[in-house]
């Protein structure tokens, strides 16, 4: 599905990513684990189109993603990809659904259907009393399961998550951990996740470590 060959990332003379080569599966959960600066959120921003390496090739079901321009680029990734963020993102002046509702009617969604929408998705996620309750108002499992329904709301083959449970107590990051496995069994969605967390890594398909910038293992 999404494919990163020998991909390299500077920033001035430090080399972060250093001729990476990696592939994602549909309906896999990858763990990309290794210590703090060993390049895992760059990686995952690249993988992710958020950032464009040195050098190197990305494609997903063979569309070259290097080669389209920003605007197209942008629309590729409002339509195929979802992010999750160890800070939620969420935007502290729109309630839950008006949270989850905006990338849909950034991908050109009716207002009722991104609504119904957002609605089906935080009903699902156990939100279904706070949709009206501002960032402020929901706590940080609350804000968190917001943030997974942002990013499945315009239904994405892949779903990248950088330390979702990093900021969460146990109780918490056991839920997350729970709903991304129930995702995935329900959805068949991709989802690579860098993390620190243990439980988190062991529950994905395929662990890759990264040091240096290298894959090791």
């Amino acid at each position: 599905m999404l494919e990163l060959r020998n991909i390299t990332k500077s920033y001035g003379p430090i080399r972060v990513l250093d001729d990476i080569s990696i592939s994602f599966s549909p309906g896999e959960i990858t763990a990309i684990v290794g210590p703090s600066g060993a390049g895992k959120t760059t990686l995952l921003q690249i993988a992710g189109t958020l950032d464009r390496p040195d050098s190197g090739f990305i494609s997903y079901d063979g569309l070259d993603l290097l080669s389209l321009k920003d605007k197209k680029l942008s629309k590729f990734r409002n339509q195929n990809i979802g992010f999750v963020f160890q800070f939620h993102q969420l935007l502290p002046e729109f309630s839950a659904i008006e949270n989850v509702a905006l990338p849909a009617l950034i991908a050109g969604k009716a207002k009722r259907a991104a609504f119904s929408m957002a609605q089906d998705l935080l009903t699902e996620l156990g939100m279904a009393d706070r949709l009206s309750h501002r960032p402020s108002q929901l706590s940080g499992g609350e804000k968190q399961r917001t943030a997974i329904a942002r990013a499945l709301i315009n239904k994405p083959a892949i779903v990248m998550a950088d330390e979702p449970t990093g900021s969460l107590d146990s109780k918490n990051r056991d839920e997350i951990k729970n709903i991304i496995s129930h995702l995935r069994d329900k959805y068949s969605q991709t989802f690579v996740i860098v993390t620190h967390d243990p439980e988190m890594a062991d529950n994905a398909d395929r662990i890759v470590t990264i040091n240096d910038g290298r894959i090791i293992i």
